[in-house]
């Protein structure tokens, strides 16, 4: 299980928006959106049972995408 976290997301974010954005690139086990601190710039954690090499795949064609005016970036955590 990879956990991904992005941020950069619109704040009226949803987590099935998450979910059905990111089922096209594997299974989905969870989204957690984190909206302390600035509510205009939530955090998303995204779990999801897929290979090393598509969480490297995802990370670095998502990071530094320009999405509905905010730049996006994904980072693979560790644990």
């Amino acid at each position: 299980m990879k956990k991904i976290m992005f941020t950069g997301i619109k704040p009226e974010v949803t987590v099935e928006a998450i979910a059905a954005g990111l089922e096209k690139v594997g299974p989905v086990a969870g989204v957690s959106i984190i909206r302390d601190g600035d509510p205009q710039a939530p955090v998303v954690i995204v779990e999801m049972d897929i290979s090393d090499v598509r969480a490297y795949q995802l990370t670095t064609r998502v990071t530094d995408l320009w999405h509905d005016g905010r730049m996006i970036n994904a980072t693979l955590l560790l644990h």
